[in-house]
């Protein structure tokens, strides 16, 4: 890790300490600190103190140099390490729709980057009854989206050909999860209407938008945490106390469960289902 300019600056003012032939070399040895005081007075420096510090300026900008170039090659090594799961999520990010792959150094590969045609912008790896799943989804105006069938398609082709052999690999793109919760919700009556709305701000309704805000902030493949999201309803304008109810979820055409403390959304990530508004499934209590 590269040392701070003081550090090298006294290093060096040590160093001439023990030389006797620089004795002559004044004023008294000091600080880099005084040295930036005295740079700031109308008080003379000596030319060899300017020359010290010059000196150690350039050996910390070299310091920090190698610093960056190692974090640079180590980044570079974990890429390398071809087959672990942080290497399939790069791949997956890498893939371009329509681009052919061709043999370079023994590997497939684009012969050039088209980031136009980079439709998976989210990836998550996991390892699963034997075999790598990688879930994607593409984005439409910051909202995850699932690939269509054609795109799904060749991404799992493009997974078959860069993969290790052996390994069975397996691609999924689906439809956001559908979440159907219930909150009773006591509110302060100065601040927000019977239906939850702003009154300083119509048109707003601060506990579905903390409802909706969450779900849309969570990681790719992220858990989904009940209590958590108790502690973004609290936070919203107006509310004095949001007691959770019941919520149930599911995904494509299965039935609904009963959610949890926790969930993770087969698809990657989850949204409220529309047939179920939060407007009919928030009760507002005066508090």
């Amino acid at each position: 890790m590269a040392r701070t300019i003081q550090e090298i600056y006294d290093v060096m003012i040590a160093e001439k300490q023990t030389m006797a032939e620089l004795n002559a070399l004044q004023p008294n040895i000091d600080s880099s600190q005084t040295l930036l005081t005295d740079l700031t007075s109308a008080s003379r420096v000596a030319i060899w103190r300017l020359l010290f510090f010059v000196v150690a300026v350039a050996i910390w900008t070299n310091e920090k140099l190698f610093d960056e170039l190692k974090a640079w090659i180590e980044v570079r090594l974990s890429e390398q390490r071809i087959g672990n799961l942080k290497w399939y999520q790069k791949k997956a990010l890498e893939f371009q729709y329509g681009d052919a792959l061709v043999i370079i150094n023994d590997s497939y590969q684009y012969t050039s980057i088209n980031p136009s045609n980079q439709i998976v912008k989210l990836a998550s790896v996991n390892e699963v009854g034997g075999q790598v799943l990688v879930k994607v989804a593409n984005l439409s105006s910051g909202t995850p989206v699932p690939l269509s069938v054609p795109e799904l398609q060749a991404f799992q082709n493009y997974l078959n050909k860069i993969k290790v052999a052996g390994v069975l690999v397996n691609a999924l793109s689906r439809n956001a999860d559908s979440l159907k919760i219930h909150y009773k919700i006591y509110y302060d009556p100065l601040v927000l209407t019977p239906t939850g709305e702003l009154i300083s701000n119509p048109g707003t309704f601060p506990v579905e938008d903390a409802i909706n805000n969450y779900c849309k902030g969570l990681d790719f493949d992220g858990v989904f945490v009940t209590t958590l999201l108790t502690d973004k309803i609290q936070k919203a304008i107006g509310v004095i106390n949001p007691v959770f109810q019941t919520g149930e979820v599911k995904y494509g055409s299965n039935p609904y469960t009963v959610l949890g403390d926790k969930y993770n959304p087969n698809a990657g990530y989850l949204e409220v289902d529309p047939a179920y508004p939060l407007s009919t499934t928030i009760t507002y209590i005066q508090a």
